[in-house]
């Protein structure tokens, strides 16, 4: 049996219900855009770099490495030196972990308590991985430091606030994924992590297939992300 359709004035009301549910995804990003390449934005994206580079290092010391230094720099660039532990698993945490981070903030809406949770998680774990293994006194340092404690704050403050934080943060992290997109894929994917890591297998040629995956897991994982938001909005008419 063929199924029937809901009728138009229902189908609008229900588009309207949902944009209404992301409407502060949808605020955070246009700001977000709209002051992208200005001073107050500034640090949210080296804080975004910063957790990139966390990743990278969680990832070592999860696969039985070790973590000798993180840095971030003002620019927008960074690195994390580690020895040992799994390399392909290490290089590729940085971009996909980034992606599933921030696409995990967002899906956590449905759960209020877990979504605060991962924001105070994301904060004590910047905040560790900064004072173990960047160095004292430069702006990365302070600011690894002050960003995670403002995370935690904020998530033990109220549950209102943890909201607010994890979708700001999740939207600067999945905006910064298709950000890189564009040295990943149109600019110089061999000097991505990407690129480094097809070097690692000695096959440069590979670093575009690569950044064209995580491109495209990054792309699905948000997606999903806000699927599951959708599927769970609390008004069902």
């Amino acid at each position: 049996m063929a199924r029937r359709r809901q009728p138009l004035g229902k189908r609008v009301r229900r588009q309207a219900e949902i944009l209404w549910r992301f409407r502060y995804h949808f605020l955070c990003a246009v700001g977000a855009l709209l002051l992208w390449n200005t001073v107050l934005i500034k640090p949210f994206k080296v804080f975004v770099v910063m957790v990139h580079e966390v990743c990278h290092a969680t990832a070592a010391l999860m696969t039985g490495g070790e973590v000798i230094e993180i840095h971030t720099a003002w620019e927008e660039s960074g690195h994390t030196l580690t020895r040992g532990g799994w390399s392909m698993v290490i290089i590729s945490a940085g971009y996909v972990g980034s992606a599933l981070i921030g696409a995990a903030l967002i899906g956590a809406g449905i759960l209020p308590q877990l979504q605060r949770f991962l924001v105070l998680l994301v904060g004590a774990v910047t905040m560790g991985m900064t004072m173990a293994f960047t160095p004292v006194g430069g702006p990365d340092f302070l600011l690894g430091i002050v960003g995670g404690l403002a995370l935690v704050c904020l998530a033990m403050y109220s549950a209102r606030a943890g909201a607010a934080c994890a979708v700001w943060l999740g939207v600067m992290l999945c905006l910064y994924s298709v950000h890189d997109f564009h040295s990943d894929l149109w600019l110089f994917a061999e000097y991505t992590d990407a690129g480094i890591l097809a070097a690692y297998w000695g096959l440069p040629w590979l670093a575009y297939p690569i950044a064209t995956l995580w491109v495209w897991l990054s792309l699905w994982v948000m997606y999903r992300a806000m699927g599951v938001v959708m599927k769970h909005e609390p008004s069902q008419s």
